[in-house]
């Protein structure tokens, strides 16, 4: 590292500008020249030069064992200890600091310049390592994250079918339930039989249905491509219809003067986003109205207005935009901007493990090179999902 910044801390002047003129030769550059061990560690908080040239023995209460433990702790600044001496017990003490290197005071230049090197290099090194290993743990928590995330979501999509299961199979059970009461009365016959059969039919393709959308629309996708997000959007929406009437959510979507919109990314993940979110907003809404209703009774009849979802796409210069507003009151002040994090939620114990939001921004920003953010409004909150716009694929 030609012109690495390096501090001296020598007690004695004579052989610190002969040091200086040494290191300077070597094409280096010195930040300071030291005396004490306190001023050694402002000094290289002040300048954080790449490496300190040490003398072991310094006057003052702070010899440079101890002020070298300092700078490392507090800069992780690499250490080269300077000394007369070669005797064992400083060796040892002055070893426990994890020094780059040792250097007799009476060392010559090839000497200084192969330590100086060493020492850079093998901070250098240290630091790379570091760094990918820092990297390699953080990518090994994103996948942890992401797969409880994706066991998280297929709780919700269970959730989802049962309620598109509800209806049909209530319809089922009074289907079967009336066989008995036609052979009572004397009513089964052929015609009555065949009735039967393709009522119960229908009823039991209504809950195929379900499975295959729910198999056909979040299965991931392997490959980029372009996509009509207006027509994703409906589609999320419509597997979500049970579930949203059962709670007495409405869902409007608009997307005035727009036809379609289309962007470039994964297509199922991009509806898993807009699914975590839609659950985000409906149990808001659950919650907020649970809350209204636990509170005074003239607040009752305002908590059966609450219930609105919006899905709104739009165009903003080259982003294609969704916007999902609600009514379910808003994420408080405080936690704000903590929503994005992993495993944080403000759920009830047990109702989630607050990995639905950290993934949507992981799969928006990281994969598609969108942005998803989100801010209070009246009565509640509006996330906004930002996607480049691209061209309609050719077909």
């Amino acid at each position: 590292m030609e012109g690495a910044k390096i501090q001296i801390v020598e007690d004695e002047a004579v052989i610190a500008l002969g040091l200086k003129t040494k290191v300077e030769a070597l094409g280096y550059t010195v930040t300071s020249i030291i005396a004490t061990g306190e001023e050694a560690i402002l000094a290289a908080g002040r300048d954080m030069p790449a490496l300190v040239l040490m003398d072991i023995v310094l006057r003052g209460k702070m010899d440079g064992v101890e002020a070298a433990k300092e700078i490392k702790d507090r800069h992780a600044i690499p250490i080269i200890y300077m000394t007369a001496y070669s005797g064992e017990k400083i060796l040892e003490r002055a070893q426990l600091t994890e020094p780059s290197g040792y250097l007799l005071k009476a060392c010559t230049n090839t000497e200084l310049m192969v330590t100086i090197k060493m020492s850079l290099y093998k901070h250098k090194m240290e630091e790379w390592r570091r760094k990918a290993e820092e990297a390699e743990r953080k990518r090994q928590e994103e996948k942890i994250l992401i797969e409880q995330a994706k066991l998280s979501a297929m709780g919700e999509m269970l959730r989802a079918i049962a309620h598109n299961w509800r209806q049909p199979l209530n319809a089922l059970g009074l289907i079967i339930q009336d066989v008995e009461d036609s052979y009572k009365f004397g009513e089964f016959n052929d015609e009555y039989l065949s009735e039967f059969v393709s009522n119960s039919m229908a009823e039991i393709n209504s809950m195929s249905e379900v499975i295959n959308g729910y198999r056909n629309l979040f299965k991931p996708d392997k490959e980029k491509r372009p996509f009509d997000a207006v027509e994703a959007v409906g589609e999320t929406c419509s597997f979500l219809h049970g579930q949203t009437r059962n709670l007495s959510v409405n869902v409007e979507i608009i997307h005035p003067g727009i036809e379609a919109l289309f962007v470039t990314g994964y297509i199922n993940e991009f509806r898993q986003v807009v699914l975590n979110l839609m659950f985000n907003s409906m149990d808001a809404i659950t919650a907020r109205k649970k809350a209204l209703r636990l509170t005074q009774n003239d607040t009752v009849q305002e908590a059966a207005t609450i219930g609105n979802i919006t899905l709104e796409l739009s165009r903003h210069d080259t982003m294609a935009m969704l916007k999902i507003t609600d009514d379910g009151g808003g994420v408080p002040e405080g936690l704000a901007n903590r929503i994005f994090e992993p495993y944080f939620t403000t759920r009830e114990q047990g109702s989630g493990v607050g990995v639905g939001l950290y993934l949507s921004k992981i799969l928006i920003e990281n994969q598609m090179d969108g942005k998803l953010y989100f801010e209070n409004v009246e009565n509640g909150a509006a996330f906004y999902v930002m996607l480049p716009e691209t061209s309609e694929p050719c077909k």
